[in-house]
């Protein structure tokens, strides 16, 4: 029985013995690999190499955007014990595991210091810098670290990637953002640095080139009311010149982290820093609307340039149990006087004979109440109202022949952006087209290879070139008649045309429009001109448009030298 018992220990022993021996035979030489690179790990420290994005220039090559190094620190929060993170809170004053935009000398400190803060790591990083800070901020937009939520649909990015939020910043975002680096640091137990093992470059971004003229912007933002909008461009494909929003916000405190304070304020202000007017401010269009109008009387075979409404302009005129007034006396006008001198009576008259369908038919046609299509996000589309609407609304068949009235001047339900006004205006201008606003022209590598380049997308205007050739007319009296509502935007030499547009707002000042394009015959230009809450179209957004006219073909802006010139040509 002894020997049994001695027998199955022994042989518990040899089974158990070979078990380990097994593990031992596994370990040494199956999982080798693995536990070396564990523990190889315990003295390389990787650290990633941010790669710069790629700057934005002007179409003259001025730089927008660009990038000025900063330093980061970031806590290790697998490594720090409690003794480590109670300093690291007493140093720096936080309690935060990352901390951007430290000052150099802090990173001294800290690395001086390397023992006793194993756990934090200086990272070398490239933060946005915009020269120009608010005048381009709502077109640029700003740069910021990427969010959760951002990083679900990301595949590439991590914690503390910066990225774009608005703007060309997000619009560019594949281009801009190049390939980050690494490099490989031998390490000792305390966490100093000792040799650097290897080194994988950063790619930078691309570089992205605009249709913006830089300094007609610094301009037009220095001659703009403190709440206004102005955007132009190229009517023969689409370019753009200018996208001012003003008041605009700084974007190079957003970049590295912006307070709440701060943040609190932005959104606080009455001036509304944060809003960009020129495709998300949606107003009535005013007179600018009266365009429309025309077209569709035009369209439609009501109207022809010269046929005189029924009831003369006497400064007003009844509808139903209501006079609705006109800014002035015009007497008997035709058509292209009508849009020459903005008569609201003459437009009354045409409105009610075309009904709410036929005039909201043709402003959707030409892009009004909808999205043009421009290559930044998060464009509005305004609201053009339609006959069910105003029957959901008054019951059908209850509403008056003046919603008709007031609709054919650009005032009610109707909202657009100053945007969509360059849009259709665009398509007057060069009498076929309606083209897609381009603010960026090309991306290009850091081996100057263009990997991207913008071309002009279009579609047909929907009106017949007689009604759009009338419409010139009239837009070209606007300007060029010595009493045109438009005067003020005159170039001496150059033929401009426009339409004035004062939009009511009630309780507070009105909203001065102006629209142009020059010059006539062959149009390099279309501008649009909004002053927020600014007065008279004619008397404060079309000489704000002359100006900029006369800055882009480079006419002489001095006060003498216009006096002079405006005389000799009257």
């Amino acid at each position: 029985m002894r020997e049994k018992r001695a027998s199955a220990f022994f042989y518990l022993i040899a089974i158990m013995f070979s078990v380990i021996l097994i593990r031992i035979i596994a370990l040494q030489l199956m999982n080798v690999q693995k536990y070396k690179r564990l523990a190889k790990e315990n003295y390389v420290k990787p650290q990633v190499i941010e790669s710069p994005r790629g700057i934005i220039y002007d179409r003259n090559g001025k730089v927008l955007a660009d990038n000025i190094p900063s330093y980061t620190i970031i806590i290790d929060s697998n490594r720090i014990t409690r003794q480590e993170h109670k300093k690291l809170s007493s140093f720096l004053n936080t309690n935060s595991y990352v901390i951007n935009k430290v000052d150099f000398s802090i990173v001294c400190e800290i690395e001086e210091r390397k023992e006793d803060f194993p756990s934090a790591s200086i990272i070398a990083r490239p933060t946005r810098k915009y020269p120009y800070s608010e005048i381009f901020s709502h077109l640029l937009s700003y740069t910021s670290e990427i969010s959760r939520k951002e990083l679900k649909t990301r595949p590439g990015y991590r914690l503390g990637t910066a990225i774009g939020k608005s703007g060309i910043e997000k619009n560019c975002e594949e281009f801009l953002r190049g390939k980050d680096g690494t490099k490989y640091i031998e390490v000792n137990v305390k966490g100093r640095e000792l040799e650097l093992l290897s080194y994988v470059s950063p790619e930078p971004g691309c570089d992205i080139w605009l249709n913006i003229d830089a300094e007609l912007q610094l301009f037009t933002y220095e001659i703009l009311p403190d709440k206004g909008a102005c955007v132009a461009m190229n009517p023969q494909n689409g370019e753009v010149f200018l996208w001012v929003s003003k008041p605009g916000f700084d974007p190079n405190l957003i970049s590295g982290g912006i307070s709440s304070k701060v943040w609190k304020q932005w959104r606080g202000d009455s001036l509304s820093p944060l809003w960009d007017r020129v495709m998300k401010g949606c107003f009535p269009p005013a007179s600018i609307f009266k365009l429309v109008t025309a077209a569709a009387g035009l369209e439609k075979g009501i109207v022809g340039p010269y046929t005189k409404q029924i009831v003369s302009c006497n400064g007003g005129m009844m509808i139903g149990r209501r006079e609705f007034k006109c800014w002035e006396t015009h007497g008997s006008l035709n058509l292209i006087d009508a849009i020459v001198y903005s008569c609201d009576v003459y437009f009354y008259q045409l409105g009610i004979s075309l009904g709410v369908a036929a005039m909201m038919n043709q402003a959707k046609k030409v892009g009004l109440g909808g999205k043009t299509g421009v290559d930044i996000p998060g464009e509005l589309p305004g609201s053009i109202p339609s006959e069910k609407w105003y029957d959901k609304r008054y019951g059908k068949g209850r509403w008056s022949r003046g919603i008709s009235a007031n609709l054919s001047i650009g005032q009610g339900e109707i909202l657009t952006s100053p945007l969509q006004i360059l849009y259709f205006v665009s398509g007057i201008a060069n009498r076929k087209f309606l083209y897609t606003p381009r603010i960026v022209a090309r991306a290009v590598n850091s081996n100057e290879e263009e990997v991207f380049a913008s071309t002009p997308h279009s579609r047909n205007m929907p009106w017949s070139e007689k009604t759009i050739e009338i419409l010139r007319q009239g837009m070209l009296g606007v300007v060029e008649r010595i009493d045109g509502t438009g005067r003020g935007a005159r170039v001496p030499g150059i033929e401009v045309a426009g339409k004035t547009g004062t939009a009511q707002n009630p309780g507070k000042d009105h909203h001065a429009w102006f629209v142009a394009f020059a010059p006539y015959n062959n149009p390099e230009i279309c501008i649009v001109v909004f002053a927020e809450n600014g007065g008279k179209g004619g008397e404060v957004a079309a000489p704000i448009a002359g100006k900029i006219l006369k800055k882009f073909f480079h006419k002489d802006t001095s006060p003498q030298t216009i006096k002079s010139q405006e005389q000799e040509k009257n």
